[in-house]
């Protein structure tokens, strides 16, 4: 891993994006938080965040699923992570070792897999994988070496999630404070309600 991005911030092989995301036991009252204390919104809440991928945690497949709520505070997306059910996920370990709050970084690089071979050449380890219906991997999560102390999310940037990500960017940009947390069933359901489209 080589050399930094334009702006000095980023290996290039990451990309230009980034998330910072925290899971937590009680999903209305850290939206609350954020929302009230923080001033950060609005969340868009997806109710169904698998949404029929396969998803396999240290090399078992899991029924794990969960709700994610995103925002942004300018180009950092926030999301927040509450699961659902109590099937086996990193999410779950975190929380039965009695943490919550901070729990990975994800980036979204441009070379997907070619990133990811990187990283698993400079000792990162994969923990999660989800595969959509074709049987593509679609999102990774590493164990990441103790010097950054989180684990690291690698989703391929593209062109139905640069979509799905500005119109929540839009929404948090020129939010006015009215309705902090807007809820939908699934990704479509979101998309189809022409919140945040230009």
């Amino acid at each position: 891993m080589t050399g930094m991005d334009a702006d000095g911030l980023l290996p290039p092989m990451l990309g230009r994006k980034a998330q910072i995301a925290f899971v937590v036991r009680d999903l209305d009252e850290s939206l609350r938080f954020w929302t009230e204390v923080m001033k950060v919104g609005p969340f868009v809440v997806i109710d169904n965040s698998v949404a029929g991928r396969r998803v396999v945690y240290r090399g078992m497949e899991t029924a794990m699923d969960s709700t994610l709520a995103f925002s942004y505070v300018g180009d950092v997306q926030i999301e927040i992570v509450h699961q659902t059910n109590s099937e086996p996920s990193p999410f779950k370990d975190f929380l039965d070792s009695g943490r919550e709050g901070l729990q990975h970084i994800a980036f979204w690089p441009p070379d997907f897999e070619g990133t990811c071979a990187e990283l698993e050449q400079l000792g990162f380890s994969e923990m999660l994988s989800m595969y959509t219906a074709d049987g593509s991997r679609n999102v990774v999560y590493y164990e990441a070496p103790a010097h950054i102390g989180v684990m690291v999310e690698i989703v391929p940037w593209t062109e139905s999630r640069a979509a799905y990500f500005g119109r929540i960017q839009r929404l948090a940009n020129n939010w006015d404070g009215t309705r902090p947390v807007r809820r939908f069933a699934s990704r479509e359901e979101f998309l189809g309600s022409g919140e945040g489209a230009e």
